[in-house]
């Protein structure tokens, strides 16, 4: 896949989270400042900050790990979301 390509697809991963954080009323921020490691700020569920310097791909599994931290389970997400953000959480079981 070329590069364009591939940052088509994670593009419209991130358009994908702001379409989900919509129905959470949940908004999400683009934003350049000093961020601990990969973890995206969450406040008071309803408002997650994410650096826009990091790649693409960096910003859609920051997002899909910020999502795995909610309740979803009576939310209609895009099939290919909801693999992403269980892929990461379980990623994130065996890390802790």
């Amino acid at each position: 896949m070329r590069l364009k390509e591939i940052n088509k697809k994670y593009e419209e991963l991130v358009n994908d989270f702001i379409e989900l954080s919509d129905k959470l009323n949940v908004k999400i921020v683009h934003d350049k400042g000093d961020f601990n490691g990969d973890n995206c700020l969450l406040f008071s569920d309803n408002f997650i900050v994410i650096n826009k310097h990091k790649p693409l791909e960096q910003r859609v599994n920051i997002l899909a790990k910020c999502f795995g931290k909610m309740n979803l389970d009576n939310i209609y997400i895009k099939p290919v979301l909801r693999e992403l953000i269980d892929k990461v959480k379980l990623e994130n079981e065996y890390v802790t």
